[in-house]
This record gives structure tokens, C-alpha cells and sequence, in this order.
């Protein structure tokens, strides 16, 4: 049940970002788009993260309203442009490199500086144990 909810949320979000976001910047230009990134995905994060639609491992990382979105926008150029699958598949390839180079670069970031143990003091924060 927990992987049917997850592809539903993940359909959902693909939907609303596809169905809604082009109009809103036909009509109202930028700030349409804007507004609907911000309408949208909140919507969509709201639904799948706080309430629980899509399912995440404890302790786990997964990008999973990306991996919906570009699904339903493979999905749409499909349909709507009559577009084949395999003039996306540079695209797809381009984004899992970046992806990939940029986690490597996180733990890259991540091993060599790290965060101090302890804050820093600043002047007059001292406790004083006299109390």
C-alpha cells in the first residue's frame, strides 16, 4: 500500500506541475511562474511529505517529487508534441551526472570541513558558575 500511495502522490505532483505551471506563465508571464512554483510544489509537499502520501525509508534521502515531475514532463512532451522518448534520454543522462557530481561533491564538502564541535564563544555569552 505504502508504494501505491508514493506513485499517486508522485502522479499528482507531476499533474499539478504540468497541467497548471505552463497556463500560469502564459498568462501572467514570470510571476506566474513563480506563484505557481510556490503554490504548486507547496500543495504537493504539504500533501506528500507532511501528510504522508509518499513513503521514505527512515534515515534516508530521496528526491522523490523530482523524480515525478520529470517523469510526467517526459510524460507530456510524449503526448502533447508527439515527442519520441529517445530524444529525452540526453536530458536524462545530463541530470543523473549532475546529480551524481553533485553528492559526490557533498561528501567531498562534508570530509574536509567539517562544522566545529562546539559554537564559538562570543564576548558577555560566558555562563558564569557562580550562581
Amino acid at each position: 500500500m505504502r508504494y501505491l500511495s508514493t506513485v499517486i502522490g508522485g502522479a499528482i505532483c507531476g499533474a499539478l506541475c504540468f497541467g497548471i505551471w505552463p497556463e500560469m506563465w502564459k498568462s501572467y508571464g514570470i510571476m506566474g511562474g513563480w506563484i505557481t512554483a510556490a503554490v504548486v510544489i507547496g500543495i504537493c509537499w504539504y500533501m506528500n511529505h507532511w501528510l504522508g502520501v509518499i513513503w521514505n525509508q527512515p534515515g534516508r534521502i530521496w528526491v522523490d517529487q523530482g523524480w515525478a515531475v520529470a517523469a510526467a514532463g517526459i510524460a507530456w512532451a510524449m503526448v502533447r508534441f508527439h515527442a519520441p522518448f529517445l530524444r529525452a534520454l540526453p536530458v536524462v543522462f545530463c541530470c543523473l551526472l549532475g546529480g551524481a557530481l553533485a553528492g559526490i561533491a557533498a561528501v567531498f564538502v562534508k570530509k574536509h570541513h567539517l562544522a566545529p564541535a562546539t559554537p564559538p564563544q562570543t564576548p558577555g555569552s560566558e555562563v558564569s558558575s557562580d550562581d
